[in-house]
């Protein structure tokens, strides 16, 4: 499917995206995001929200996972770059005021007790000023000793994208796994049941709605609360192909399954991506929370 062919297909976007100033929108400055590292399509509607996911561990992937289009290979030693990371990060949600902050990064399996450091210090900061943290990180490869680092921080919300159906999970992350992601939710859930655990997937990589529901299925009796489901739109033309775009349709009933099954929150839609709105969502979770209980 060309990519004139996907555009033509996919609802407009409310806010118009204009990919040539996106510094100008986010104004970022000194701050990695991964709305722009990963071209995601909701980046200026983001923007003009104050809402950003920051991308910490450098610009340097070690993985290559087929879908994603940040760039890969070595990056920078972490005790190089984290200093600076740290503070601007920190800079930043002070003069925003920001009450809610999203924290991904690069895979690094170069380094990653340093990696986990890194997201547990930022944690920590950011609790002190009474900032709610979620944090989207790599699998670790479910090493317990550095999950626990992570866990010890106590973000509100701890991420790990499952991204596709366990059929297509070696085709889509080569260098991750299915198993190994319900493995790190396996961890999180019983050594610490407080934090809410969220995952996000892509369609139209050629599942089928039999292999939607075993996914939804297998995170919701790993503990999972909150799902995320988009489109998969590709990159470039380096990353696969989309093999079927969802209609409206597909996505209401995709998200009928998920309220059916009980989830505490959920986005689903077109350009719906892992942080996308997450703030909102975890809004939506603390209400049905609050309704449960009253």
């Amino acid at each position: 499917m060309s990519t004139s062919q996907i555009v033509s297909e996919l609802p407009r976007k409310k806010v118009r995206i204009d990919i040539e100033k996106p510094a100008e929108l986010l104004a970022w400055q000194g701050v990695h995001t991964v709305c722009e590292e990963s071209r995601c399509p909701n980046r200026n509607e983001c923007s003009k929200a104050g809402i950003a996911t920051f991308l910490i561990g450098g610009r340097v992937c070690t993985r290559a996972c087929k879908f994603c289009h940040i760039a890969t290979g070595k990056g920078l030693p972490l005790a190089e770059i984290t200093p600076a990371e740290k503070a601007d990060i920190l800079s930043y949600v002070e003069n925003k005021d920001l009450s809610y902050v999203v924290i991904t990064a690069v895979a690094r399996d170069d380094d990653e007790a340093g990696l986990a450091h890194h997201f547990a210090d930022l944690t920590v900061e950011l609790n002190a000023k009474n900032v709610e943290v979620e944090l989207l990180i790599p699998d670790f490869h479910a090493r317990p000793e550095i999950l626990s680092i992570v866990g010890k921080a106590r973000p509100l919300v701890i991420a790990q994208n499952m991204e596709t159906v366990e059929r297509l999970s070696p085709k889509v992350r080569p260098q991750a796994g299915y198993k190994r992601t319900l493995q790190v939710f396996d961890y999180f859930k019983n050594a610490y049941p407080e934090i809410i655990l969220k995952s996000g997937f892509m369609v139209g990589l050629g599942e089928s709605r039999e292999e939607l529901v075993q996914l939804l299925t297998d995170l919701k009796s790993h503990g999972v609360e909150i799902i995320t489901a988009g489109q998969y739109l590709q990159p470039s033309q380096n990353q696969l192909p989309v093999s079927k775009i969802y209609s409206q349709t597909d996505f209401q009933e995709l998200e009928n399954l998920i309220e059916q099954m009980d989830f505490s929150g959920w986005e689903v839609g077109h350009y719906v991506r892992s942080s996308y709105m997450a703030s909102r969502t975890m809004q939506q979770v603390k209400n049905r929370k609050l309704k449960s209980i009253s």
